[in-house]
């Protein structure tokens, strides 16, 4: 079984796994752009290069991986408790985002419309994007991390230069895209731990449902 193939199988029925990630995992099979998972062992890690890309800095340290069935609840109701109901159907992890533990996952809002969040171990949460081809260009900008560097100044430009270059390459010709200079032409206004108020769709809904799981807690 390929990777994509074996990634879509993870998702929930409420849910697909995107065409552009299907086409990303292909491409990571076909160069063997992989290491092994130290926490779930058997399970493969998608990169954005070589392992030596990796380790050397050469690429965005984000990890693709989607998560099953009980991982994803468990890890819903480490952020909200039970007060979302089948939390696995709403909220997927897919891919760890910095060393600090964050991580983006696949959202189903209110609506029953899919999209691509942010979930930081520090508290920020945001939207990454409008549509999956955002993500993928947001991942090829070049920032060391999709979390802490990218999204605390999106408007600030990597530190350094010439990250992703194989990637960035097949991703402007497989999809004639281009790849912006900041996060921020990509991103809108991003929440951080300290905001009060936000546009921000999964920031609201995030904080609805922790306000929630608070009260729960408090009346137990």
């Amino acid at each position: 079984m390929g990777y994509a193939e074996e990634m879509a199988k993870r998702m929930p029925a409420s849910m697909v796994l995107p065409s552009e990630f299907c086409v990303l995992f292909d491409w990571m099979e076909t160069h063997g752009f992989f290491m092994q998972s130290g926490a779930f062992p058997g399970d493969r890690l998608g990169l954005l290069g070589s392992e030596a890309d990796l380790q050397e800095d050469h690429v965005t340290a984000i990890l693709f991986r989607v998560a099953t069935r009980e991982q994803a609840r468990d890890y819903g109701e480490a952020w909200f408790g039970t007060v979302v109901p089948d939390v696995e159907e709403r909220l997927v992890p897919f891919a760890r985002t910095g060393g600090d533990g964050s991580f983006a996952a696949f959202w189903l809002d209110d609506e029953g419309c899919q999209q691509i969040v942010h979930l930081g171990s520090e508290g920020l949460v945001c939207l990454l994007g409008r549509t999956p081809l955002d993500f993928l260009r947001l991942i090829a900008i070049g920032y060391e991390e999709i979390s802490g560097d990218c999204l605390y100044d999106p408007s600030a430009p990597p530190l350094k230069a010439n990250m992703n270059v194989s990637y960035r390459a097949w991703l402007i010709d497989r999809f004639d895209v281009t790849v912006p200079a900041t996060a921020s032409q990509i991103l809108g206004k991003v929440p951080d731990e300290t905001t009060n108020a936000s546009d921000d769709p999964f920031w609201c809904w995030v904080r609805k449902n922790q306000t929630a799981r608070d009260d729960l807690r408090v009346t137990d």
